[in-house]
C-alpha cells in the first residue's frame, strides 16, 4: 500500500531524479495506444518522420503534464505520507525548474506538431488544454479519473490525426478517420488503472477534501475498475470487427485482456504497484499487436 510511482530515492543523482520526477516509462501506456491510432487510422505504416515525431510530440507533452501535475499537488504530495518523497516535496526538483520544464515540454509539444501536419498543429491547444487541467479536477469531481482516461485516449486520437492529417485536407475527413472505438475503449482501460493509484489514497483524499472514484465508491471502486476494463475489452473486440482487422488484432485483444486480468487479480490481492505497471505490458501488447496486423494485412475473420 506504500507504493508511489513518483517517489524517488535520495542520492541517486539528478538524472534519476528527473527520470522519476516525470515518471518517463509510463510514457509506455500512451506511445503504442498512440501508433495504434496511426497506424489504423490510413491501414498502413506512417513514414518514418510522422511516427518519429509522433514519439516527439508524446516526449514532450508527457514532460509539461507530468511537471505540472507534480506542481499543482506539491503541497497535497507533502502531506501524504506514501508521496512525501517525491523530488519536489524534497526539493530535489526546485519549484523554477519544474516551470522552466512545463515552457520546454510544451515548446516541443507545439513545435512537433506543426511539423506534423496543419491539423495536428490546429488540434495541438486542445490536446494540451485537456492535459493541463487535469491536476485541478480532482478538486471538484471523481470524473478527474475519467479526464486523465481521456487523456490516453487522446493518444490513440492523436496518433490518427498524425497520419490522416497527412492525406486528407478537410478537418472533417481527418476526424472521420480516426478510430473512435479504440479511442473510448482506450479511456475506459485508462480509468480502470488510475484506480490503481488512487484507491490506496482514498482515505488521505477523503480527509483532504479531493474526489476520485476510490473516495465516491469505497469498497466498490476495485470492481469499477475492473467493469471499466472489461468494457474496454468488449470495445476492443468491436473495434477489431468494425475496422475489419484481423487474426492478429484479435489475438492481441486477448493477451491485452488476459493481462489487465491478472493486474486485477493483483490489486485484489492489495498490490497495486504491480497492478499499475502490468498496464504498461497489455498496452505494449495490444498495440504492436494491431500494428503488425495493419502491416501485414492478414484476411479478417469476419
Amino acid at each position: 500500500m506504500n507504493w508511489d510511482p513518483g517517489a524517488a530515492s535520495a542520492n541517486k543523482g539528478k538524472f534519476y531524479t528527473l527520470m522519476r520526477f516525470l515518471r518517463i516509462e509510463q510514457t509506455l501506456f500512451s506511445l503504442p495506444m498512440a501508433y495504434l491510432g496511426a497506424f489504423v487510422a490510413i491501414r498502413g505504416m506512417p513514414p518514418i518522420q510522422t511516427i518519429l515525431l509522433i514519439f516527439s510530440a508524446l516526449f514532450f507533452l508527457r514532460i509539461a503534464g507530468m511537471t505540472n501535475d507534480n506542481l499543482a499537488d506539491r503541497e497535497i504530495d507533502a502531506k501524504n505520507p506514501r508521496t512525501r518523497t517525491r523530488p519536489l516535496v524534497t526539493g530535489a526538483i526546485k519549484v523554477w525548474e519544474a516551470k522552466a520544464l512545463i515552457i520546454i515540454g510544451l515548446a516541443g509539444f507545439f513545435i512537433s506538431a506543426y511539423f506534423v501536419n496543419i491539423w495536428a498543429f490546429v488540434l495541438s491547444p486542445i490536446v494540451a488544454l485537456i492535459v493541463m487541467t487535469y491536476p485541478y479536477m480532482k478538486r471538484y469531481t471523481a470524473f478527474a479519473n475519467y479526464h486523465l482516461a481521456s487523456i490516453q485516449g487522446l493518444a490513440v486520437f492523436s496518433g490518427a490525426v498524425a497520419s490522416a492529417g497527412l492525406y486528407y485536407h478537410s478537418l472533417y475527413c481527418v476526424l472521420k478517420a480516426v478510430p473512435w472505438l479504440f479511442v473510448i475503449a482506450t479511456i475506459f482501460w485508462a480509468l480502470g488503472f488510475d484506480l490503481y493509484n488512487h484507491i490506496p489514497d482514498a482515505e488521505f483524499d477523503k480527509q483532504m477534501g479531493l474526489h476520485s472514484f476510490a473516495v465516491l465508491l469505497g469498497g466498490f471502486a476495485l470492481k469499477f475498475a475492473g467493469l471499466n476494463q472489461l468494457a474496454s475489452v468488449i470495445l476492443d473486440f468491436l473495434a477489431d470487427f468494425m475496422y475489419n482487422l484481423g487474426p492478429i488484432a484479435y489475438a492481441s485483444t486477448i493477451a491485452h485482456g488476459l493481462i489487465m486480468a491478472y493486474a486485477y487479480f493483483l490489486a485484489n490481492r492489495g498490490n497495486f504497484g504491480s497492478a499499475f505497471y502490468y498496464n504498461i505490458y497489455s498496452s505494449i501488447v495490444l498495440g504492436l499487436g494491431i500494428d503488425i496486423d495493419v502491416l501485414l494485412g492478414i484476411p479478417k475473420f469476419f
